[in-house]
């Protein structure tokens, strides 16, 4: 679980959240929905401890944790591909698994490939279709076997057969540890959220929640 309080977040002249609380279950897919600019990227930084909080406590499983024992906790799949394109499918899971203390082993990284299924490995990264280098961006971000997962944008812009295998393998994740994931579909709303939270002030997706009798969390606002 993932307790936040009193969370308070200024750029300049803009307050991107004021006196914020929020809790995420664990074993349990949380999808953040708000328009652009309304703090949920800013959000998974902060829980990730890659950027900082004006003030407020973050608890992580009921602790306040350091930094490093934060990102040792979590696997973090940012909007933007974190890959080496100059460098295979399978060097670049080499690189990174070696990076990690306690990597997953051969055969786990075989069976979420086969979930996603990924098979271009002896391919460089460069070659890959945008959907392909999603899956990769997913696969590097479980290495480390975390036990909350945060992904910004994983789907943006892929096809929709991409799109399928990610939900597969995250529908499969979730039994077993926290995530978080924001997303403007509202498609992957339907098939993957357990748990929805609102922020920011638009009425597009408040409206559409309501209307499909959706339940949200919808005290978000700054």
């Amino acid at each position: 679980m993932i307790t936040i309080e009193n969370l308070n977040k200024k750029y300049k002249d803009k307050q991107i959240f004021q006196n914020f609380n929020t809790t995420f279950k664990d074993k349990t897919l949380t999808i953040l929905l708000g328009e652009n600019g309304a703090g949920k990227s800013t959000l998974l930084r902060i829980i990730t401890a890659l950027e900082t909080a004006d003030s407020g406590t973050i608890r992580y499983f009921g602790e306040v944790l350091s930094n490093r024992d934060i990102k040792g906790k979590i696997g973090y799949i940012p909007q933007d591909i974190a890959l080496f394109e100059h460098m295979t499918v399978n060097e670049n899971i080499d690189f990174f698994k070696a990076l990690n203390k306690h990597p997953i082993s051969s055969e786990l990284i075989e069976d979420y490939c086969e979930k996603l299924n990924l098979f271009e490995r002896k391919a460089k990264v460069s070659a890959l279709s945008g959907g392909t280098k999603r899956k990769v961006n997913l696969l590097i971000g479980l290495l480390g076997n975390p036990s909350i997962l945060i992904l910004d944008e994983p789907t943006v812009g892929i096809d929709l057969k991409s799109r399928y295998d990610i939900h597969q393998l995250l529908n499969s994740l979730k039994q077993s540890r926290l995530i978080i994931l924001t997303t403007h579909h509202l498609d992957e709303v339907e098939s993957l959220a357990d748990e929805i939270k609102l922020i920011g002030k638009d009425p597009f997706y408040r409206n559409i929640l309501s209307e499909k009798g959706w339940a949200f969390e919808d005290s978000l606002t700054n």
